[in-house]
């Protein structure tokens, strides 16, 4: 079974705040006793201040009951934004780590802007919703009601909102197929919504979905520690929740879609070790904020650590990469070949939008070819350069698959219905239904254990790519 870690991020605890109504008492207007910027406090930490400004058309303001002024929606009151990061030091010199904007000489970047604008939590929102989360015993029936307005008569109303479409995956495979396969069940679903790997935006999207009478949720979390708040949100409001590919700790879900990480770190650690079995090896890890890439470390970690014990492999450089950022990895590649003086054997990286960077990194010192390189999704262009002898080995997930599960469990969640499968710990106390999705390595020509050829893969996944626009 998988093992949920879910650690890395901030772990902040929201801050305690006195009541502003009991400390703004007026004895001569008791309905206008609130100053403004009170009013706009409770709006925004008040748990039921989502579900005001939503239905402020159509009711009254309490806040303002009688007071002949105006009414306004609270997403457009101005907040402070508190910058906070939610990654830790890297295992290597934190300067490694630093963001810096993409590199124009880099054909392979997949960020068009810096990923030092993305992870900004506004504080003042998570505050709110750690409010709302402990004061949904009062609040839980409103949130529900707001919910279930605009809930439609074409099936139950469902979001999916995913982290980012920088890597291919979430544009041409997990949202689609989820759509299709809800549509199947009868279930109406929004369009797909990407966060830009910016959580406080995730956050905004979440807030607007309710607002807008989702009646279920499938979030692919920027970072899990962060979705806590966002689970605890939707609960409230009687909204169950999918976690899908990254799984959200000790929260209550109503399902988990996604693959084992701790096989798949494994299956390519495995792959690894049987083309490099020895010499100085680079592992570039990315986002440390979600589950799945702690733990696809820690199964890379369980192959290689044998031969670093014995000395036949040594690890010069091992580091999380924010937002699983190409750029970042390059970086920290370029490092690793000058501190190895450019003997490194191979390059253990866990997802292909890293290994584009990583590529770059070793063809300027005219090493292309003599460095074992992996990577994981099977993108397109990764299938490119292992046909070309750039890099040699993807993982891959069944993402369609993937996709139409968090739909079924979505609506088996909505129905009431019993789940007699596997299940997961998220540390939450409660038997989580867990749909896993298979895994595959995928090679030049299929000649390790566990791999299939670039041939036969795209031949298995039309809808994913074709053999010209791979080179075959």
């Amino acid at each position: 079974m998988v093992r949920p870690t879910g650690r890395g991020a901030s772990g902040n605890q929201p801050a305690s705040h006195s009541d502003p109504v009991q400390s703004q008492r007026h004895t001569r207007h008791p309905r206008r006793v609130l100053r403004r910027a009170d009013r706009r406090r409770i709006l925004a930490f008040h748990p039921l201040g989502i579900c005001l400004a939503a239905r402020s058309a159509h009711h009254p303001d309490p806040l303002r009951a009688r007071s002949g002024t105006d009414r306004y929606d609270a997403a457009s009151l101005p907040t402070r934004t508190v910058r906070t990061t939610f990654h830790r030091a890297p295992l290597t010199n934190r300067k490694n780590s630093e963001m810096k904007t993409p590199s124009k000489l880099n054909p392979f970047s997949r960020n068009s802007s810096s990923p030092s604008d993305k992870f900004v939590m506004n504080r003042r929102r998570a505050l709110g919703l750690a409010a709302g989360a402990a004061a949904a015993t009062f609040a839980g029936s409103s949130l529900t009601a707001c919910a279930k307005e605009g809930g439609g008569s074409g099936g139950y109303k469902v979001a999916m909102i995913v982290p980012t479409y920088d890597a291919v995956r979430w544009k041409a495979a997990d949202g689609p197929f989820f759509i299709q396969e809800a549509q199947a069940l009868g279930m109406n679903p929004m369009p797909i919504q990407s966060s830009n790997n910016d959580v406080d935006l995730q956050l905004k999207q979440v807030e607007n979905a309710l607002n807008q009478g989702i009646e279920g949720l499938v979030l692919a979390p920027v970072n899990v520690d962060a979705a806590k708040a966002m689970v605890q949100m939707a609960n409230s409001a009687g909204v169950p929740v999918i976690a899908h590919n990254y799984v959200v700790p000790e929260a209550k879900l109503a399902g988990v879609s996604a693959r084992d990480g701790i096989a798949l770190g494994e299956m390519l650690g495995a792959a690894m070790v049987a083309m490099a079995p020895e010499g100085n090896y680079a592992i570039a890890k990315g986002e440390e904020g979600t589950d799945m890439a702690q733990l696809k470390a820690e199964g890379g970690m369980n192959i290689l650590k044998p031969m670093i014990d014995s000395g036949t492999i040594a690890v010069v450089s091992d580091q999380w990469n924010r937002a699983w950022s190409g750029d970042l990895a390059q970086k920290q590649i370029e490092q690793a070949l000058t501190i190895s003086g450019n003997q490194l054997a191979g390059v253990l990286s866990y997802c292909d939008c890293m290994t584009y960077g990583i590529v770059q990194a070793i063809r300027a010192q005219g090493l292309a070819g003599k460095i074992i390189v992996s990577g994981e999704d099977c993108e397109p262009e990764m299938l490119k350069l292992i046909l070309g002898g750039d890099a040699h080995v993807s993982a891959w997930t069944a993402f369609d698959q993937m996709g139409r599960n968090s739909a079924q469990l979505l609506f088996n969640a909505l129905e009431g219905k019993s789940w007699d499968g596997d299940t997961y710990d998220n540390g939450s106390g409660e038997t989580i239904p867990f749909f896993k999705t298979p895994l595959r390595n995928v090679t030049k020509d299929g000649a390790l254990p566990d791999s299939i050829s670039v041939a036969q893969f795209v031949d298995e996944n039309p809808w994913w790519t074709t053999p010209a626009a791979v080179g075959l």
